[in-house]
């Protein structure tokens, strides 16, 4: 299963905090630190509950190394030793290539459990999942030209500073500063905004085709735009917008399956289908399908990817 580096992880822990009862916890990425403040470890997954009248502690560790191989004894050997050192219950290793035949009858050996993620085929979700892509759809606002109106009541003096403000800023210069909240905003956001306040702006735009638009924005007295100069504030009364609304429409593919399972019988554990990343509100995301084997269930959530992913 290719991997953005936590994609194992944030699999195993969504599963396992699903699949939990109430009371315990699920972390990731803990870190350790000795009593001089040095980190000594880091637990990719920490569970910790109350069984009964017992308080257990269960680590689970994930290697996604697909150039390495499968995963060798050397590995649990190390995790004997977290689960002797840090007082660990349970220790589970997880594993998306697979486990060298001495790490299997190691961990046999030692108590420690092994569980795998593997790559599988669409056609192995079949029964359950019905679509391989969707189509995201984004109503794009793009701002081509923007004439301002100061208030007739300012002094010539302070519309002239106001006017050379304008004149000298480009498009993303946040030259507007609302009345009501002091936020500050450029022309670009303000269209939009303006866009936004019109009922079914969009409706008459198709796929592919850009709709010309020109609107005119009057400001109320309690809330508008003020132009901040060196004589002091001047107000807004209109914005006369000419843009273009567009709609475009992306095709977002399934592009992982796999499958969570015990290493030794094969037996599933739950299932995920994850589509390709989107970029939303400035942030990557990727949602994700997770059906669980034991209950029949499909969990729909959305992960916030690295930047770079």
């Amino acid at each position: 299963m290719s991997s953005d580096g936590k994609q194992l992880e944030a699999l195993v822990a969504f599963v396992e905090r699903e699949l939990l009862p109430p009371g315990f916890s699920v972390k990731s990425n803990e870190r350790v630190f000795n009593d001089e403040g040095v980190q000594i470890a880091e637990f990719d997954i920490e569970v910790n509950g109350k069984v009964g009248s017992t308080t257990i502690s269960w680590l689970l560790e994930c290697r996604d190394r697909p150039g390495h191989g499968a995963a060798p004894g050397a590995w649990i050997e190390q995790l004997v030793g977290r689960r002797m050192r840090f007082g660990f219950n349970k220790v589970t290793a997880v594993s998306t290539t697979g486990f060298a035949a001495g790490a299997v009858e190691f961990a046999k050996q030692q108590g420690i459990e092994l569980r795998e993620v593997a790559s599988l085929d669409p056609s192995e979700f079949k029964d359950w999942l019905h679509i391989t892509e969707m189509r995201q759809i984004r109503r794009v606002t793009d701002l081509q030209q923007a004439t301002i109106f100061l208030s007739p009541m300012e002094i010539d003096d302070l519309k002239k500073a106001a006017m050379d403000v304008i004149a000298g800023a480009a498009g993303n210069d946040e030259i507007l500063v609302s009345s009501s909240s002091g936020a500050r905003a450029n022309l670009i956001n303000a269209f939009f905004s303006a866009i936004q306040s019109v009922d079914n702006a969009f409706k008459d735009v198709v796929v592919g085709k850009p709709l010309k638009v020109r609107l005119l924005s009057s400001y109320r007295d309690e809330d508008h735009f003020l132009i901040e100069t060196a004589l002091g504030l001047a107000k807004v009364t209109q914005i006369d917008f000419v843009g273009e609304l567009r709609v475009e429409e992306t095709v977002v593919p399934v592009v992982k399956t796999a499958e969570y399972r015990h290493a030794g019988t094969g037996e599933p554990i739950s299932q995920l289908a994850a589509f390709a990343p989107q970029s939303i509100l400035g942030m990557n995301l990727a949602l994700e399908l997770h059906r669980v084997a034991d209950s029949g269930e499909t969990h729909v959530t959305m992960r916030r990817l690295p930047d770079d992913a």
